[in-house]
């Protein structure tokens, strides 16, 4: 059986005719056309216009020939790049999750206010990221100090720090301002915080440390706080010594707590700027509004959980913690929390 032969039109003075004997001018370019309507497909031989333009983008293909091979050599020479820099590097890994989030998402779908809220307290986290990508587009040739890398998915921020003499300093500053911007939406923060392997970039974090701190942070931090890796809690638990000029111990600056379960944690309710061996006759107004806030939340949430045992069990411990630090600072005339 014969194959059946494709036709082949042209255009003539606007009209569409057939080829005699549908042949083709080797010379000429054709295109391929569908009929919708009868379901069958021809051949129409491109115009004198049609071959004129073809021409033109072929010979600027031709020209561009340069530019696209080098961006494909540098395509490929980043993508090589990428891989090589896949190795696991040392760093301290802050993994910290929102407690109460999902319940004011169900809350939020019937009060525009606890939507609102929600809005800003993910701004806030937006914030963090937005600072770290300036951060390392402003770093200069070494990057910047401590080479910090923020992660927000959801409820929970990623954080990490390479291990050098700036980290400690620069995750408890993160993690200061992260707790504070978390209290001004009526929200608190559980955590942990180790020390391990980590790949971590812009779109992508993996690795031992990754886990390490998910394992803890589900396990062991439980309440709102943020624990520390025993492989790190006994060089950061015990604080920064301090000295008179004649180098006797006045005593150390702590912002690491050790909790009634041995496990040192983010000590975020102390006055962070109040030192050892310096001690002031009038209270502070500054701690005593931001211990206020924290009072305030805390009432609120031990009244909205009573049928909750299990939430309100993570603000018991809260309260304990406060009235520890108000038992601290009586001079700043404190009000602790009857539980």
């Amino acid at each position: 059986m014969a194959e059946e032969k494709i036709p082949v039109f042209r255009v003539v003075e606007g009209r569409l005719l057939r080829v005699p004997g549908d042949i083709r001018d080797p010379k000429r370019r054709y295109s391929s056309v569908s009929d919708i309507e009868t379901g069958k497909s021809y051949l129409r031989e491109f115009t004198d216009e049609e071959e004129r333009q073809r021409d033109a983008e072929e010979k600027a293909w031709e020209a561009e020939r340069p530019q696209r091979e080098a961006e494909a050599k540098r395509s490929e020479e980043e993508s090589q790049r990428f891989r090589e820099s896949l190795r696991y590097e040392q760093r301290v890994v802050a993994l910290l999750d929102i407690l109460g989030w999902s319940q004011a998402i169900a809350a939020s779908v019937d009060s525009f206010e606890v939507t609102q809220r929600l809005g800003i307290a993910m701004q806030g986290l937006g914030a963090h990221v937005k600072m770290n990508t300036w951060q390392r587009e402003h770093g200069g040739p070494g990057g910047w100090p401590g080479d910090p890398m923020i992660t927000h998915f959801s409820d929970s921020l990623l954080i990490s720090f390479a291990v050098d003499r700036y980290t400690k300093d620069s995750l408890e500053m993160t993690l200061s301002a992260v707790i504070n911007g978390m209290l001004l939406n009526g929200f608190v923060v559980r955590g942990a915080v180790c020390c391990g392997q980590l790949i971590h970039r812009d779109f992508l974090a993996y690795g031992p440390a990754l886990i390490r701190a998910y394992a803890l942070e589900k396990g062991e931090a439980k309440v709102p706080r943020i624990i520390l890796d025993r492989s790190i809690a006994e060089t950061w638990g015990h604080g920064v010594r301090i000295e008179n000029r004649e180098g006797s111990l006045i005593g150390y600056h702590k912002l690491w707590r050790r909790d009634d379960d041995g496990w040192f944690f983010f000590d975020y309710l102390s006055d962070r700027f109040k030192m050892p061996g310096i001690e002031t006759e009038k209270p502070n107004p500054t701690f005593q509004a931001f211990i206020g806030k924290w009072r305030q939340l805390i009432l609120q949430r031990l009244s909205e959980n009573m049928a909750r045992p299990e939430v309100r069990a993570k603000y018991v411990w809260l309260a304990h913690y406060f009235n520890k630090i108000c038992a601290e600072n009586q001079k700043d005339e404190l009000n602790p929390i009857s539980v």
